[in-house]
């Protein structure tokens, strides 16, 4: 696609993965990965598999952030949203499916997990001050669903300064066409749209700690 630039009003810059990065790993909680448990739920088997790929050749590298979507019984915190999407009032705090998938390589002793209210990683939580003290210069983002928690967080990465670089086989939709059109859109204006494999070289590059990223 970037080869037609020129045809798209200079759209499809490119940006280069920083030397310090972040992976944001976004919503894969078994109320949105586990068949029968919401309505929300979509087939995401292959994506969790790359996805646990993509965390394992980053892990050392820098901050591993996992998100979950989930509001209090009342919703208040939910604002408007969940009277739009009403399906979101199954994300209950404590609830299962505010509970990450199993399947996930997870670890509770070196990865942050965020609760979040709203489509956006970054929309009321600290991940931007997190990600600011700990010197980030990049986001790797994997999770779900292309077109509303991706693509926010997306755009969001990019307006807060940490450029977004969305890993194809690690996200997912529940429909094809809007998983499409959201990573073409992104690509063009927002972040930078990478395989697996072409993230997986380019981490390779980068000199991995032994010890975890948080500060003691």
């Amino acid at each position: 696609m970037k080869d037609n630039a020129n045809m798209l009003g200079g759209f499809y810059g490119s940006m280069e993965l920083g030397t310090q990065p972040a992976l944001l790993v976004v919503d894969f909680q078994r109320g949105f990965t586990e068949a029968g448990l919401t309505p929300l739920s979509s087939p995401c088997d292959d994506v969790i598999a790359a996805t646990n790929r993509l965390i394992k050749a980053f892990r050392g590298a820098g901050p591993i952030i996992h998100t979950v979507v989930s509001y209090h019984p009342s919703l208040i915190d939910g604002g408007y949203w969940p009277k739009k999407c009403q399906t979101l009032n199954h994300l209950i705090r404590g609830t299962a499916a505010c509970e990450l998938d199993p399947r996930l390589d997870f670890n509770p002793d070196t990865d942050l997990l965020l609760h979040k209210p709203q489509a956006s990683a970054f929309f009321g939580t600290p991940l931007a001050s997190i990600l600011t003290s700990a010197g980030v210069n990049s986001l790797i983002i994997a999770g779900m669903t292309t077109s509303g928690c991706i693509r926010a967080s997306a755009v969001d990465a990019m307006q807060y300064g940490f450029p977004p670089f969305v890993i194809r086989d690690c996200v997912a939709d529940r429909s094809e066409q809007q998983h499409q059109s959201n990573l073409i859109d992104i690509e063009s204006k927002y972040g930078e749209v990478l395989d697996l494999d072409a993230i997986t070289q380019q981490l390779g590059s980068l000199t991995h700690s032994s010890t975890p990223w948080r500060k003691t």
